[in-house]
């Protein structure tokens, strides 16, 4: 099995559509078909988010073995943040580290000055972090 079709089998484990797995790894819909039939390559840092987004290692993606293949965790990324990260081009690497950023942050306060993640300023957040990143 190619590269492409292990991409393209695991995205339908996790019943995700072909939108659903570009957005969460910040590559479009039409670059993730080409992808999975064949018709194109990807850079390593796009593998990496791949395999991130997916939970499972690069090896597993390369090479199909699956004894590698580590017990998916799901991440939710607040449909705020994603549209964010859609409209500034992050790529999953970056979205995780201001997810995780944003949850640390959040762990320090009291309960009552938590807000929710989608009522969150993300671009203010990413502007004031983004030399961090």
């Amino acid at each position: 099995m190619e590269l492409g079709a292990r991409i393209k089998t695991r995205r339908e484990e996790l019943e995700w559509t072909q939108d659903v797995l570009g957005q969460k790894a910040g590559i479009s819909k039409g670059f993730l078909s080409d992808l999975e039939n064949g018709k194109r390559g990807i850079s390593a840092e796009k593998l990496l988010d791949l395999a991130r987004v997916l939970g499972v290692t690069l090896d597993y993606l390369m090479t199909g073995d699956e004894a590698e293949q580590p017990t998916p965790k799901d991440i939710e990324i607040p449909s705020s943040l994603a549209e964010f990260a859609s409209q500034e081009g992050l790529g999953f690497r970056k979205v995780l580290m201001l997810l995780k950023m944003r949850q640390q942050i959040l762990a320090h306060r009291s309960a009552n000055d938590r807000s929710p993640g989608d009522n969150f300023d993300w671009r203010k957040f990413y502007e004031s972090v983004k030399g961090f990143l």
